[in-house]
């Protein structure tokens, strides 16, 4: 322990420092074994101004307090992320020059670096920089490193800071038309036996009267009916559950591209917009809008996704089904067969929306055993025809409506709507908000036939 002491001791002493010291002792020595006063003077002179200079450097090391903050917290795939440090000195003595090291994410190559004078008694400083665009994830800035000198050059020492700041970049989730699919009371094997409404708080069901209840809730109608004094039973109004898919099969999409390199070409343009170049991203951006649109509905959500350990993730709101997808990654898995159980289980009793990259005829049959009993209660695709997006571009412009790619299987399209799915076909072209709303209105229609395409309106 003692020597690592020393070791940082001497470490916090330039060369000059060393000098001094060696000097200062030597002409202490010198002065005491000849008798020289003015020798022996002339040498504690020397050798305190490097002790005083790190006694000073250090205590600023103390006194000195950082404050780190992320703008935004939260923030969206393609925005900007900005790093603000608050620098205080808590004495009422001034400190020496600062050099300041920021850690960067370990996705970013590169260090974030300031100089900064002196502070004074009791004064805060603040500096900021701009982190490059990132991918989807969760990422951390920090821990602070600062390099503190004094005037002189005598002592050159460092103190790192323990604290990070951690921030999400989640996918994009556009806001989508008001239609939506029919709640979780309308479908399953229990579809029309809920007696629970499912359109506001005014809903209500009957029971028979005890003694006690409010005679003002006695519903008369109910109780001529019956015969026996019936009153209204107010519940809560019954949530809807959706159980959403998500396609995660690295081999069912095309151009999975590293997010990481979003800058534009020049500083005026806008960002990149990866959803144009990558299927699989058109996918978690879809799944995200689609859950935080049902989710504002008052939908309970749940997530499966084609994964070696899938299995249905519930959520109790819409940002905490952002935040996950903000870290999902492709899966090595080669087909869906896996996820079929899972789905069927959850057709029971919620509302099934999938988003589906690349499907071949052999995984449209398995997913048709899919079926939900009750009105209304058939589950949702959207079949992303992948090879468009390898004619997409990533600019702010969509390309024009493409027709269905040769490599598209529409006999795949044909098997699930056989089997009583809604499914809409999604390109490279297409956004999400175009999208729901024809899958949407695909309800409208009793036996859809033919493969339909998402045309804006």
């Amino acid at each position: 322990m003692a020597q690592s002491r020393f070791q940082q001791l001497r470490a916090g002493f330039t060369t000059r420092g060393r000098c001094l010291l060696a000097a200062g002792l030597t002409a202490l020595v010198c002065g005491l074994l000849f008798g020289s006063v003015d020798l022996a003077r002339a040498g504690t002179l020397v050798l305190a101004a490097p002790i005083v200079a790190a006694l000073v450097v250090n205590r600023s090391q103390l006194t000195i307090a950082s404050r780190r903050s992320v703008t935004p917290p939260r923030s969206v795939l393609g925005t900007d992320v900005s790093v603000a440090l608050t620098l205080t000195n808590r004495s009422v003595l001034p400190t020496g020059p600062l050099m300041l090291e920021d850690r960067l994410p370990v996705q970013i190559t590169g260090r974030a670096r300031f100089s900064l004078d002196g502070l004074s008694g009791r004064e805060s400083r603040s500096v900021a920089y701009r982190l490059p665009r990132l991918g989807r994830g969760r990422y951390s800035a920090g821990p602070l490193r600062m390099r503190l000198t004094d005037p002189f050059g005598l002592i050159d020492t460092s103190r790192s800071f323990t604290a990070t700041s951690a921030f999400v970049v989640a996918p994009v989730v556009d806001a989508l038309p008001q239609a939506q699919p029919p709640y979780s009371v309308d479908v399953g094997e229990n579809a029309g036996s809920h007696s629970i409404g499912s359109h506001g708080a005014d809903d209500a069901s009957t029971r028979e009267y005890r003694h006690g209840d409010d005679l003002r809730k006695i519903h008369w109608r109910s109780t001529a009916r019956i015969g026996t004094l019936m009153v209204r039973h107010e519940e809560r109004p019954w949530q809807g559950h959706a159980t959403l898919v998500l396609d995660l099969r690295a081999g069912a999409h095309d151009t999975v591209i590293d997010t990481s390199s979003m800058q534009p070409a020049e500083p005026d343009e806008p960002p990149p917009d990866i959803r144009r170049t990558s299927s699989l991203e058109w996918a978690i951006s879809a799944i995200a809008s689609i859950g935080s649109h049902l989710a504002h509905q008052g939908r309970e959500l749940s997530l499966v996704e084609s994964v070696s350990d899938a299995e249905r993730v519930r959520f109790g709101g819409a940002w905490e089904l952002v935040e996950h997808l903000a870290e999902v990654r492709p899966s090595g898995a080669n087909d869906l067969h896996d996820l079929v159980p899972i789905i069927r289980d959850a057709a029971r009793d919620s509302t099934v929306i999938a988003v589906l990259g690349r499907l071949d005829l052999a995984g449209a049959r398995s997913l048709a055993t899919v079926q939900a009993r009750g009105s209304g209660g058939a589950p949702f695709a959207i079949l992303l025809d992948t090879p468009t997006w390898r004619r997409g571009r990533a600019g702010g412009v969509a390309p024009e409506p493409q027709p269905p790619s040769a490599e598209f299987d529409v006999s795949a399209v044909e098997t699930l709507r056989a089997a009583g799915w809604w499914v809409v076909r999604a390109t490279s072209a297409d956004t999400t908000p175009i999208v729901w709303r024809q899958l949407m209105g695909q309800r409208a229609l009793t036996t859809p036939t033919s493969v339909a395409r998402a045309e804006p309106a």
